[in-house]
């Protein structure tokens, strides 16, 4: 391997460079920009209904899974306890 000096990554000038002294060209519309941010406010919102919903009608399902189950083992139970089955 060869000995080589390692140079620093800053520039030795004190001069700033072209990002930090000057802003954007070209600024957006403030109009524009607060229109874009309601749109995504709202699309959350309502992507965040739709995930309630979602919720909501599976635990209406899982509850009705559930009344047909017990309703199964009453059924379940009472064919048991007849006693003409013994």
């Amino acid at each position: 391997m060869q000995n080589q000096a390692v140079g620093h990554s800053f520039s030795d000038t004190t001069e700033p460079t072209s990002t930090q002294a000057e802003p954007p060209a070209v600024q957006e519309d403030p109009i524009a920009r607060l229109d874009r941010a309601l749109h995504r406010i709202s699309y959350a919102l309502e992507k965040g209904k739709q995930t309630q919903q979602r919720q909501t009608m599976d635990a209406q399902e899982l509850a009705a899974n559930v009344d047909a189950l017990i309703s199964r083992v009453r059924d379940a139970l009472t064919q048991t306890d007849r006693p003409e089955d013994k």
